[in-house]
């Protein structure tokens, strides 16, 4: 369904939350239908979504920007808020699960059992006593509430997502004391037996390094959640679940604290705390923080009277200005994390190579505008005092240009571009100033935090500094254009702050000019700086090189990647920067710097790179290297007592009792392997992350499709159909047992563990010959469908490039039958 509905609006505006809309005679009922269609089509892609979505993404994908947001708006329904300067929407409802064993229906709340609401089923159906509470959407009372509550077109997983995150008593809290205090149990009093979950609340929203539990399989929270009633399946969405949670709270608790009658959506609402300014001087009557009046006509602010509201709609631009705004996490302080400074921009070892803050807490000037607080964004700490012309980021409002010193100012909010285009140092960039990254002529630029505001260093200075930063030798900038100088392990300059901007990573854009390359240097004992894959200095040649280390550590920049050099085996850890040879214990020093470019340079480069010169992702270090064809494929038998043989023989396990493993042999395909690692590329660039959803998989055929699947990889329509119930691909299934039911006759029977990049995935249906739509156009598609999205089992692949055939497992039924565990033959 396209949700691009054209509303014939004759004046829109908001008040007190509520759309407003004024249409001719014998529309409104068509054109409210409409509305709450597609406020009930944007709440469903949300909770198809792990139950919020980026407020960009609605508002750029899902047609105008002041239809979306004045549904979006509805503050029964979801809650903006910007945790981190990432704007988002988050679904909401005030539907309960009824908590009464046998209540006699006069409730307002849902009469369905728990298990079954979580996973799908109830393990009391097959109990002597049955299972003593409803197990009905559709019943007369479950209908009634969800058709109210305008729920009625959610499935049960959607329903699911939404009730987790809105009714409390589904989930057990967090423990708020064992979040405060060092410990193993913070301050919290009752340790192991708290009923709440002991969960790092950092690590809810990003990442974090500390000592707290970071898994919900750990002992208490794993203890909790078993109590609660929680079923494991859901561990995998818990994160997702209680960050929601979070952000609902701090929402609500920051409308608690807005004045009377302002509305936390409303422009009031967003805009409150910087418009009481009269030409940047007092505030009259507001200016000394007493009482804000009637706030009316507003004057000079010195008298408040009558005020109107203006009537008036917003462009994208505002409205995602005005969200940005929005942080639930700035008003009560009860969480000194969530007020940190700390950009969720990397530091200089990250891929867009920003490094504005060291990750330090510091406290806001507040009589100072920030151009970037944790550099997205605006000012969205206290109120500034600054005037117009000391703050880039504030705007007048046009509805009162002509009242002279009477007239409104609105803080708007300045987003903190930190990416460099590389169309603009082409010299065409059809943005133009409206383009969401920096517009600079070199693909880096050396910026210096002065006065709360980050300023571009000179040319001559940038690359300077520049051509330092790329030499590994160099901790600091010594060329006499650099004074004082930079010094690159702390990114400052006397006592300011640095940060270098840089156009994306080579890895990501293989085809583009202008992109970011970076190269790995590690550092012998004499001093020098190797290059990774350099025979240098008589060193043996190490079997991973710079490209190989970048992607591991664009896929995971906390891995530690293992490699060989000659007959020595190392580690090197992303997260220290530091290679140890296993052997000696012997730790050497790790840097990642870009390959240095000059203006020169840049000037030259002028067209694409051919396709023949694609930098392709070399194969696993694990590979046998001798055994790895230019065309076709090798099955490389695995040695029982391996690491790589134990770890598939798990998987089988899990499931399967009773059989007789014969053999699991490694498919080498170099070409597959290719495809599989540009369509990762693919999904990453188009979806705006920095991973993909990644899962080992089973596979069950008939033992005469093995060749083919290793040349070709899967096609369903070469190697049949097992059905198509949830759409017409190829088929992969979580646990063996599933997938055995689909090897054939034979004897030997054979299973395919693949790897298979499901990344988005919604619930799939028979008439599917690909996966549906995320918004009912024609561009944003999921990437796979399951048989249920919070406790998937089966998996459904379209496209084939999202597989790779990495082992074939071959297996018998053991004879005879005496033994009920897995048995290596």
């Amino acid at each position: 369904m396209v949700l691009n509905f054209p509303l014939p609006l004759n004046i829109v505006y908001r008040q007190n939350s509520a759309v407003a809309v004024l249409c001719s005679e014998g529309e409104g009922n068509t054109l409210r239908k409409r509305v709450k269609i597609m406020e009930s089509e944007i709440l469903k892609i949300i909770c198809a979504n792990q139950g919020s979505v980026d407020t960009d993404y609605l508002i750029l994908n899902l047609g105008s920007g002041d239809e979306i947001h004045n549904i979006i708006s509805n503050r029964d329904r979801f809650a903006l808020c910007s945790p981190f300067g990432q704007p988002k929407v988050v679904a909401r409802t005030r539907l309960k699960l009824c908590r009464v064993r046998e209540c006699p229906g006069s409730c307002r709340a849902l009469h369905l059992c728990k298990k079954f609401l979580l996973t799908g089923s109830c393990p009391f159906t097959r109990s002597r006593t049955g299972c003593r509470f409803s197990h009905e959407l559709d019943s007369d009372h479950n209908a009634g509430l969800l058709r109210e509550h305008e729920l009625e077109s959610l499935s049960r997983a959607e329903l699911c997502t939404l009730l987790l995150q809105s009714d409390n008593w589904l989930l057990p809290d967090i423990c708020r004391h064992y979040n405060n205090g060092g410990g193993e149990f913070g301050l919290c009093q009752e340790g192991f037996a708290c009923k709440r979950l002991h969960i790092c609340e950092r690590f809810l929203n990003r990442d974090c390094t500390c000592s707290k539990a970071h898994d919900f399989n750990a002992p208490q929270p794993y203890k909790s959640l078993q109590e609660k009633g929680v079923p494991e399946d859901l561990t995998h969405s818990l994160k997702s679940v209680y960050a929601n949670i979070f952000a609902l709270k701090y929402t609500d608790r920051r409308q608690q604290n807005l004045p009377n009658n302002t509305d936390a959506n409303s422009d009031d609402g967003l805009n409150y705390r910087v418009r009481g300014r009269g030409n940047g001087g007092n505030r009259g009557n507001r200016g000394n923080r007493g009482n804000r009046g009637n706030r009316g006509n507003r004057g000079n602010r010195g008298n408040p009277g009558n005020h109107q509201p203006a009537q008036r709609t917003s462009s994208t631009d505002d409205i995602l200005a005005e969200i940005n705004a929005l942080n639930p996490y700035s008003d009560d302080g009860m969480n000194d994390w969530l007020n940190s400074s700390t950009s969720d921009i990397s530091v200089a070892a990250s891929g867009t190579d920003v490094s504005s803050d060291d990750g330090q807490k510091k406290k806001q000037n507040p009589n100072k505008t920030s151009t970037a607080v944790r550099e997205k964004g605006g000012n969205i700490g206290r109120p500034s005092t600054s005037s117009t012309n000391d703050n880039p980021g504030s705007v007048i409002d046009d509805a009162n240009a002509e009242d002279g010193p009477n007239r409104r100012q609105r803080q708007r909010p300045v987003r903190d571009k930190t990416e460099i285009c590389m169309f603009f140092i082409k010299g065409n960039c059809i943005h133009e100033e409206r383009c969401f990254k920096a517009h600079d002529k070199m693909p880096y630029r050396w910026e210096v935090r002065e006065d709360d505001q980050w300023t571009a260093l000179t040319d001559n200075e940038n690359e300077a500094i520049e051509k330092d930063y790329c030499d590994p030798k160099n901790t600091y900038s010594q060329h006499p254009y650099s004074t004082p100088p930079v010094h690159f392990d702390t990114m400052t300059r006397g006592s300011n702050k640095v940060r270098r901007l840089s156009t994306t990573n080579s890895l990501l854009e293989p085809t583009f000019i202008h992109t970011t390359e970076w190269v790995w240097y590690w550092e012998d004992e004499f001093g020098k700086w190797n290059m990774y894959a350099s025979a240098a200095g008589g060193c043996k040649v190490a079997d991973v090189d710079s490209p190989t280390l970048e992607q591991k550590f664009l896929d995971n920049d906390k891995d530690v990647v293992e490699f060989t050099a000659g007959s020595q085996s190392y580690s090197l850890s992303f997260q220290d920067m530091i290679q140890t040879n296993k052997q000696y214990g012997t730790k050497r020093l790790v840097k990642r710097r870009p390959l240095f470019v000059s203006a020169a340079d840049v000037k030259s480069k002028k067209t694409r790179k051919p396709p023949g010169q694609l930098n392709l992702t070399a194969v696993p270090d694990h590979w046998d290297k001798t055994q790895i064809p230019q065309t076709g494929y090798k099955r490389v038998p695995l040695q029982r007592s391996s690491d790589e043989f134990k770890e598939i023989e798990t998987l089988f396990c899990k499931t399967m009792r009773g059989f007789d493993i014969v053999q699991i042999e490694r498919i080498q395909n170099k070409a597959l392997w290719e495809v599989f690692q540009w369509q990762k590329k693919q999904m990453k660039i188009n979806t705006k992350r920095p991973y993909v959803t990644e899962k080992k998989l089973f596979h069950g055929t008939d033992s005469k499709y093995v060749d083919v699947i290793c040349h070709t990889n899967f096609d369903w329509r070469i190697c049949g159909t097992h059905g198509t119930v949830y759409g017409k691909g190829s088929y992969f299934a979580r646990d063996a047992e599933y997938s055995h039911s689909y090897t054939g006759d034979s004897d030997v029977k054979s299973l395919f563990i693949s790897r298979v990049l499901v990344g988005d995935y919604t619930r799939g249906s028979s008439d599917y010959v690909r996966p549906p739509s995320k918004d009912g156009g024609d561009i944003n598609f999921f990437d796979s469908c399951v048989d249920d999205v919070i406790s998937p089992s089966i998996f459904v692949v379209f496209e084939k490039h999202q597989i790779y055939p990495e082992y074939l497992l071959q297996y018998k039924t053991t004879q005879p039958k005496t033994s009920d565990s897995c048995v290596i033959a």
